[in-house]
């Protein structure tokens, strides 16, 4: 039985985490309506943000999960953490363009030919709603780390 519960919740886990960063992919072929493109990330959006731990318990263990974004100068990565694992994407070559107040659109390189786009609004100095592509799909709250 716990076997089976945590066959479930890896499948489970497996689809919400492939979803996430499939869509990550498929949205970056959007264009966009931004007027200028900026070399880098906005520096006001640089660090490392978190989202709030979610517990999950399967059966006699529990687990901790969280998404992690980091934005660097010119570089973002972007990984899920599940207990002691870790699946996520790390893109470079980054370049921004403002799409509204303290709302960018960043888009990175993630293999050749491959680029990941990304909705950031800095609500405050310790909040930040990140979605993917230009149009903001699956929005969440990332907090200062």
């Amino acid at each position: 039985m716990i076997f089976m519960n945590m066959t479930r919740f890896t499948a489970r886990l497996t689809l919400v985490v492939g979803a996430t960063f499939g869509s990550l992919l498929f949205m970056a072929a959007q264009p966009t309506q931004a007027a200028t493109w900026h070399k880098g990330t906005p520096s006001n959006v640089r660090g490392t943000w978190k989202t709030k731990k979610l517990k999950v318990n399967t059966g006699s263990t529990s687990l901790t999960a969280y998404d992690q974004v980091t934005i660097g100068k010119t570089s973002l990565a972007d990984y899920s953490y599940t207990g002691s694992s870790r699946v996520g994407i790390k893109g470079t070559s980054a370049k921004y363009a403002t799409v509204g107040k303290y709302t960018y659109v960043i888009k990175v390189k993630i293999a050749k030919g491959v680029y990941g786009t990304l909705h950031v609004k800095k609500q405050s100095s310790k909040v930040l709603v990140i979605g993917n592509g230009t149009k903001n799909v699956n929005p969440a709250k990332y907090y200062k780390a």
